[in-house]
């Protein structure tokens, strides 16, 4: 669920370390427009809380459960609600994981609290969030190459519109970066639903997941 611009965003942080938990909802609570409305030590008890976030930031190092699982019960509890990871983790692996299961922003523990609040008020307004310090970045491979293959029934134009949905542009960003107009951008996308039969975000990320139009490389800049 997208948020007005002037709207609070409400959050609930899952942390098994308590100072680390408690700590961050005091530095979140002079962040102007974020309230902390919960805080749990685990998915289960969060669950329990009878609260409705407009983003849930998470650890995914918590005991008893994998991170896929943390990822599609938080999704499943809280369908309106935005994931964050943040995360000890800086494993590639883990953050594409994360991606596939559903999450909408990836942050380190390390992140400096800027990149934690961006990350917060991106994936509130919809979009993809990567903290641009993790050192990774999404490479693409050729849309012409992707739009031949067994993998795809979209066009070489449409793939491209495609990884820069699944990156998290808006349509108004995508005719920037294309140099296209804002109706064809519109007339792109909804090919793309209609062709894939995938009508969220969450699902064509997952699609371009799978047939390998994202990647994770180590070098690069990150995307925010």
């Amino acid at each position: 669920m997208m948020q007005r611009a002037d709207a609070v965003i409400r959050l609930a942080l899952v942390d098994v370390q308590t100072i680390f938990r408690e700590g961050l909802g005091a530095l979140i609570g002079h962040e102007p427009g974020l309230e902390v409305v919960a805080q749990a030590t685990s998915v289960q008890a969060l669950e329990g809380l009878d609260v409705e976030p407009d983003v849930v930031v998470t650890d995914l190092a918590l005991p008893d459960i994998g991170v896929e699982q943390i990822i599609e019960r938080l999704r499943r509890r809280f369908r309106d609600a935005s994931i964050v990871a943040l995360t000890a983790s800086d494993e590639l692996a883990t953050v594409q994981e994360v991606l596939a299961a559903g999450a909408d922003g990836y942050v380190l523990k390390s992140a400096a609290p800027g990149d934690l609040f961006a990350g917060i008020r991106a994936v509130a307004r919809g979009g993809l969030y990567l903290q641009p310090s993790i050192g990774i970045a999404f490479a693409s491979r050729s849309p012409e190459e992707l739009s031949h293959s067994a993998s795809t029934p979209l066009t070489g134009k449409e793939t491209e519109v495609l990884r820069l949905l699944a990156l998290g542009h808006t349509n108004v960003e995508i005719a920037a970066l294309t140099s296209t107009s804002l109706r064809t951008i519109e007339t792109h996308r909804a090919h793309i639903h209609q062709k894939l039969d995938r009508h969220t975000r969450a699902e064509l990320v997952r699609f371009a997941l799978d047939i390998g139009l994202l990647r994770l490389r180590e070098e690069g800049a990150g995307v925010d």
